[in-house]
């Protein structure tokens, strides 16, 4: 008989150690995320661009990202209904 996997086993599988309160884990999405914003927020500014404009440039990104993520989720969701 196979296994059951729960939602704690998922959860560990998609999270990283991190330095958090004691026991609390990072998910991967998360951290990857922070350094590449980091990455790219250094990358800009080191191409001369101002603080202010990269600051602005990369908010915008990430709110278009959000919505282009909900949007396709919803477009996808709907078409498998039918």
């Amino acid at each position: 008989m196979r296994k059951k996997h729960t939602n704690k086993s998922v959860a560990s599988a998609a999270c990283v150690e991190g330095q958090t309160a004691a026991g609390t884990q990072v998910p991967v999405t998360a951290a990857v995320l922070v350094v590449v914003v980091l990455l790219l927020t250094t990358a800009l500014t080191a191409q001369g661009m101002a603080a202010q404009t990269v600051v602005t440039t990369l908010a915008t990104a990430g709110l278009l990202g959000v919505e282009l993520v909900r949007r396709l989720v919803e477009a996808f969701s709907t078409r498998r209904t039918r």
